[in-house]
């Protein structure tokens, strides 16, 4: 099963933010052992890159990151993603072209603490402690 992590639940992981780490952890655990297969795209790299190395520095982000691909794929964006983002009924940009990239990717859900940005959204949009729920007996 794909999944697209939105940046804000790496950022749950790492940061283990209390009330949302538990929900992160699980999703990780899951992609580390195959569970699901997980994404993020392209763009989310350079963001996390930069909201890590600001909370911590920059060679913890450059590891995080390198730790990270290794269980989680990277989801391209090319020309035709941003197109659709650009005439897309989903109101932030940002947010229209994780959508468009998880589509091209062939994935099937989004998982992010601001579903409401999605609502325009083909594809089954999730908070992350909702998607455990669901599929807890994976």
């Amino acid at each position: 099963m794909k999944v697209l992590l939105d940046t804000n639940i790496i950022l749950d992981y790492l940061l283990k933010r209390p009330q949302f780490f538990e929900s992160a952890r699980t999703l990780f655990k899951w992609a580390f052992d195959g569970t699901i297969t997980a994404f993020i795209s392209a763009s989310a790299v350079t963001d996390i890159y930069h909201l890590v190395s600001r909370a911590r520095n920059h060679d913890t982000a450059l590891n995080f990151i390198k730790d990270l691909t290794h269980f989680i794929d990277v989801a391209d964006i090319d020309k035709s993603v941003i197109l659709k983002a650009l005439h897309s009924k989903i109101v932030d940009f940002e947010d229209a072209v994780q959508n468009f990239t998880a589509q091209k990717s062939g994935i099937r859900y989004i998982i992010t603490r601001n579903e409401g940005d999605f609502k325009n959204s083909e594809l089954e949009v999730l908070a992350p402690h909702r998607f455990v729920e669901k599929f807890r007996e994976l």
